[in-house]
């Protein structure tokens, strides 16, 4: 899947031309790294949609005279020109779509927009000319405010965890058996990549082992990728984004900064128990099955009586199954899902014999239908 056809980045496209619609020039900012071709983008679907629009790449001129040379604009023999004769000289309902403004040239764009959207106000909103400008690593705090003519949609927070498990998923099924693995798989990929899809495309292509050792992987894609120059702890470098309304770190800093913190270790915990602990409910729900009909209820157990095995989690019906010398697979089975689901409580990443085991995943449609209605233990 391509990213801009993905769910969120197809939302902030439309957001774009919702905005446009309504007769608003807006202004995109962007971060240098990690959103790539959104003026390609944005212009084919202004295309589709019937818009007049002409693509200018910013060369660091002054903008308005940019504008008259990339539209070939005649001026009448006007001695100065202006954003007000720029504005008049425009198209009714015609669109220039401003690309490749960076920090250098910005204060000037900025000062054009400021007029330009005031001489549109001046404008139907049918009949406006209207300017989209995008910025290349701007600060957010430096974008001016909404106006009436003028709307900022600042690229953050585009890119969700649904984006990247579907296209991760899309490219996963080309080389792997669409099964708990692979259900897996794409959600660790997701966790450790975040919003990068060319991480999320690396990672896709390395043994599923590799995946938990996210150190190690993340550092072959630092060396296969390439580090992007200037890439810090900033939004406007694409150091910093928010994932899901949650503000996140670029995998590849975390692993120049060593990962202190152990962030990827929790990014990796995370990807599991979303997938190992509804797994971990759906074995108990079979467990209670096995053991019911061998223990006399009600129970007490640690100071707690149960008056049907189903209403207990796995650590009492592993100490129920020790304690009353049940068979040695159901004690096995007892005890290994109690060791899976106490590593997760507590924060323990699995490790590739555990959660690959596919026995763990193995569950009958009766025990999927419970898990959806019922609540987990």
């Amino acid at each position: 899947m391509r990213l801009w056809s993905l769910p969120g980045p197809g939302h902030f496209l439309d957001q774009a031309m919702a905005a446009l619609r309504e007769g608003s020039n807006v202004v995109m900012p962007m971060p240098l790294h990690g959103m790539p071709s959104l003026s390609r983008a944005l212009e084919q679907r202004l295309h589709a949609d019937g818009w007049d629009c002409h693509p200018v790449c910013d060369d660091g001129g002054a903008p308005v005279e940019q504008l008259f040379a990339a539209l070939g604009l005649d001026d009448g023999g006007s001695v100065r020109r202006t954003v007000s004769l720029l504005r008049q000289c425009m198209k009714p309902g015609q669109v220039v779509l401003i690309h490749g403004v960076r920090s250098s040239s910005w204060r000037a764009w900025k000062l054009f927009l400021n007029e330009y959207e005031q001489a549109s106000r001046s404008v139907g909103m049918i009949e406006r000319p209207l300017v989209a400008l995008l910025t290349e690593g701007v600060p957010l705090q430096e974008m001016p405010e909404r106006g009436a003519a003028l709307r900022v949609l600042e690229c953050d927070n585009v890119i969700g965890e649904i984006d990247v498990l579907l296209f991760t998923t899309s490219l996963l099924r080309n080389v792997v058996r669409a099964d708990y693995k692979m259900k897996l798989m794409a959600r660790v990929i997701c966790r450790l990549a975040l919003w990068d899809l060319e991480i999320a495309r690396f990672l896709t292509e390395q043994k599923p082992e590799s995946l938990l050792e996210p150190q190690r992987i993340l550092g072959e894609a630092i060396r296969e990728l390439g580090m992007p120059d200037s890439l810090t702890r900033t939004w406007e470098s694409g150091g910093i984004q928010r994932f899901d309304d949650v503000e996140c770190v670029h995998p590849f800093i975390v692993v120049r900064e060593g990962d202190v913190h152990q962030e990827l270790t929790m990014r990796l915990w995370a990807a599991q128990a979303a997938e190992v602990l509804p797994a971990l409910e759906l074995q108990r729900r079979i467990l209670v099955r096995r053991m019911r009909g061998l223990v006399s209820m009600p129970m007490t157990v640690d100071g707690t009586t149960y008056d049907d095995l189903d209403d207990m989690e796995i650590g009492p019906l592993s100490h129920v199954a020790n304690t009353r010398q049940l068979s040695n697979a159901i004690r096995l089975t007892a005890n290994k899902l109690k060791r899976l689901r106490n590593s997760l409580a507590h924060l323990e990443a699995l490790d590739a014999t555990d959660v690959f085991d596919e026995d763990l995943y193995r569950h009958g449609p009766v025990d999927r239908d419970l898990a959806v209605v019922t609540p987990s233990k």
